[in-house]
């Protein structure tokens, strides 16, 4: 009899992949700021999205279980995996659209519905992120200098038409984007 060396190999592919996950991660971002642009394109995209997230991820957890039952569970977690992602990374993934969402906006003087509401003295600016859909609420990109914005009301030192009547509905209700930039959603 001879010695041999036995390899004990699984059937089939029970490789870790990330692929999967990075591509959910990558489409789910892409998806996120399409939605995010107004116009008619987000207007579309948000109910089909909607649908799709909900479509990919009933396939996504089916095709894990199929692994799991034809006891591949590295293939099976790797596929769970990216449907897992998205969802863990889901604030950082806001952030980041947001922040391309002000450099579109911003940068290129895209990215924002109609003009831009500026005050006299240069140091307060409003970018109308509002979708359009019915129902949606109205999203501001604000710039403000002063970082007043973020105060209550009653400790603004600049007049309220400074603000262009934004002082009243986002005064401390705002979110730090970057810089002197806030997103207000009334």
């Amino acid at each position: 009899m001879q010695d041999m060396d036995l390899k004990i190999t699984p059937s089939g592919n029970n490789q870790w992949s990330l692929k999967p996950a990075v591509v959910s991660l990558i489409v789910a971002a892409v998806l996120q700021l399409a939605c995010e642009l107004p116009g008619l394109v987000s207007f579309l995209l948000i109910p089909l999205s909607l649908l799709g997230y909900g479509a990919a991820s009933l396939l996504i957890v089916t095709i894990a279980l199929f692994y799991f039952i034809k006891k591949r569970p590295r293939r099976g977690a790797s596929v769970l995996f990216a449907f897992l992602l998205p969802v863990l990374l889901w604030r950082p993934m806001n952030w980041a659209v947001d922040v391309v969402h002000l450099g579109l906006t911003a940068g290129f003087g895209v990215g924002q519905l109609g003009s831009t509401s500026m005050s006299s003295n240069s140091d307060f600016a409003a970018y109308d992120w509002s979708v359009g859909v019915a129902g949606g609420p109205n999203t501001f990109l604000i710039h403000d200098a002063t970082d007043e914005i973020a105060l209550p009301m009653a400790k603004h030192t600049n007049p309220p038409s400074a603000e262009n009547g934004f002082g009243e509905e986002c005064a401390g209700r705002v979110q730090r984007l970057i810089s002197h930039y806030y997103v207000c959603s009334f």
